[in-house]
């Protein structure tokens, strides 16, 4: 039976509660699970506010790529609503300005119907290692997830454009964060990953070795054991010190 806060999961670019899908299985025995999905108001702190205002007051937070970026952004409005925080194949940085015409485009081109070809020739080649031996299998879940959220896509990529600088952020970040990340994602790459560890004063990093991107459906079972982890240790020191969740 579920118990303590809830856990909200975000969702990244493109995709849905799929991602999330082994990680639900896992944990929805534990605690009560919340998705949000991303893209539905005009810029992130506006998303995020708007998400804020049907939270329930404590929660713990978990989001994946975009939906890291978004975190960062729940723990800049609310730091008193959030009890834990995990951080997935996610990016501290603001976006380079390089980045937003070609973000852009490829927001035209699915707007224009052109999503097949946005995801075989600028997407999947990014998201998941050369060793992954699912990877056609994966592929084609991420297209399904892609289809269905292809609405969403010309927002989120403007919140990917004018997502702020969160760096100045981390070493306010007082609870319990895991960072989590696979070793050979291209999207996100290991240096983004330790420069936030090292900047976040109660951070645990776990780096998942042979996994891209996409390291939630490559590694499911060590992405699962990971939070859970997260989750339990937490709860454990809470017991001992007498705070309820």
């Amino acid at each position: 039976m579920a118990s303590g806060s809830p856990l909200v999961l975000l969702p990244g670019t493109l995709c849905d509660e799929r991602v999330w899908r082994a990680q639900i299985n896992a944990l929805s025995g534990g605690w009560e699970i919340i998705v949000c999905a991303l893209g539905s108001e005009p810029t992130l702190a506006e998303e995020v506010a708007s998400l804020l205002a049907t939270l329930p007051p404590r929660f713990s937070l978990a989001g994946f790529s975009l939906g890291g970026i978004a975190a960062l952004e729940f723990y800049r409005q609310a730091p008193q609503r959030i009890e834990r925080l995990a951080l997935i194949a996610a990016n501290a940085r603001a976006d380079d300005e390089a980045n937003h015409l070609p973000r852009r485009q490829l927001a035209a081109r699915v707007a224009a119907g052109d999503l097949g070809r946005v995801l075989r020739d600028a997407l999947l080649p990014n998201y998941l290692s050369s060793a992954c031996r699912r990877s056609d299998a994966l592929a084609g879940e991420i297209s399904a997830m892609a289809e269905a959220t292809a609405a969403r896509f010309a927002r989120q990529v403007e919140y990917a454009c004018g997502r702020p600088d969160s760096r100045p952020l981390l070493h306010s970040i007082d609870v319990p964060v895991l960072i989590l990340y696979g070793e050979d994602d291209r999207v996100c790459p290991v240096e983004r990953q330790l420069e936030m560890a090292g900047a976040i004063p109660h951070a645990t990093l776990h780096a998942v070795p042979a996994c891209g991107h996409f390291v939630l459906l490559e590694a499911p079972d060590v992405c699962s054991a990971a939070l859970t982890r997260w989750l339990e240790a937490t709860r454990q020191d809470d017991r001992t010190t007498g705070e309820s969740l």
